[in-house]
């Protein structure tokens, strides 16, 4: 499994304070975990947004405020964005 951040996420991820980026971090390393293991924390809360026959689009809500979506292709996880419910759904209304 490989792993890769798009470049509005990594943008997103400079302008965040020193405490959410530490949650953002924790999320990753449970993200990472969740394909080796299967097993999905409660607290990150999980969501498939879409499956489609190759690809998949999921959430992971790291606090209340701020949630991270990326993309499940074969093999490869596109970390696409990190932002809040509202800036989730414009993503996916674009994609």
């Amino acid at each position: 499994m490989q792993f890769r951040y798009k470049k509005d996420f990594l943008k997103r991820f400079d302008r965040l304070c020193a405490d959410d980026k530490k949650l953002v971090v924790a999320a990753d390393k449970e993200i990472r975990r969740y394909y080796l293991s299967h097993e999905a924390p409660y607290g990150l809360r999980i969501k498939k947004l879409y499956a489609g026959s190759k690809d998949k689009v999921i959430e992971a809500r790291v606090s209340d405020k701020l949630r991270i979506v990326w993309l499940d292709s074969e093999g490869l996880v596109s970390f696409s964005i990190l932002g809040s419910h509202d800036e989730v759904k414009n993503f996916l209304k674009n994609l």
